[in-house]
């Protein structure tokens, strides 16, 4: 779960950097850019404090304890 939520918090993080780009080149309008860097921070904001300071489980092993 938590790396789940670590690739939603890099794709939101490239997101934030690649939209103002694409404004740059045209290929979105200002308020287009805007609305998707909104949600893009709201998202961010929502799913980075589920997993930071925390660490994750360690994997059982498949052979059991030597």
């Amino acid at each position: 779960m938590i790396r789940l939520l670590k690739l939603i918090s890099v794709l939101m993080l490239v997101l934030a950097a690649l939209l103002p780009l694409l404004y740059l080149f045209d290929v979105l309008g200002e308020v287009t850019m805007k609305w998707w860097m909104l949600a893009v921070t709201l998202g961010w904001f929502a799913v980075t404090p589920c997993w930071m300071g925390r660490e994750e489980a360690p994997v059982a092993s498949e052979g059991g304890h030597d």
